[in-house]
């Protein structure tokens, strides 16, 4: 029997750091898209750019201009709508994950500030988000708590089957 989560974080184990937080990335993106509804299209535009940016960045090695701007935005537009960062906080964890240091590096992020992220954490955040997400939109007579595992057991499933489609086999002979 495979069980989901431990299989997936076999896998993030598995990838280099780069990758890591490209998927990372992928998760949260994925994550804030089924929650689209409950959020303003402006800080949905602002979260989409600054993941976008944040992808960017990671190809690069290094913080772009996008990628601060975004970052300045998305806190700018953050003021406007408190409680987002329920649905929201994946994304700045998974941005943090990849671009945190870059972040401090130019200066638009605070070292003091510095939080650490994993790979894993962010995959369960995901899952966690997703869940509760689903459980809220559930008919009040119905299981909640069920809906919740199921939704979170989901959100795993995409995330391995991400993790499968994307990533080379790290056993493979040629691999590497």
């Amino acid at each position: 029997m495979i069980v989901l989560p431990t299989r997936l974080n076999e896998l993030l184990d598995d990838v280099d750091d780069l990758r890591a937080a490209t998927l990372a990335l992928d998760f949260a993106e994925h994550a804030v898209e089924l929650q689209a509804d409950a959020l303003d299209p402006r800080l949905l535009g602002a979260y989409a750019e600054y993941m976008g940016a944040a992808h960017e960045a990671i190809e690069l090695g290094r913080a772009t201009d996008r990628l601060v701007r975004a970052n300045d935005a998305c806190f700018e537009v953050g003021w406007e709508f408190p409680g987002h960062s329920e649905i929201t906080g994946v994304a700045e964890s998974a941005v943090r994950l990849g671009c945190q240091q870059m972040l401090i590096d130019v200066g638009a992020m605070n070292k003091a500030g510095r939080t650490i992220q994993t790979r894993q954490y962010i995959a369960r955040q995901a899952q966690s988000d997703v869940g509760r997400w689903y459980a809220q939109q559930a008919p009040a007579d119905g299981d909640r708590r069920q809906v919740d595992r199921a939704a979170r057991w989901e959100e795993a499933r995409w995330q391995l089957l991400h993790v499968i489609a994307t990533e080379p086999n790290p056993h493979a002979p040629d691999a590497g």
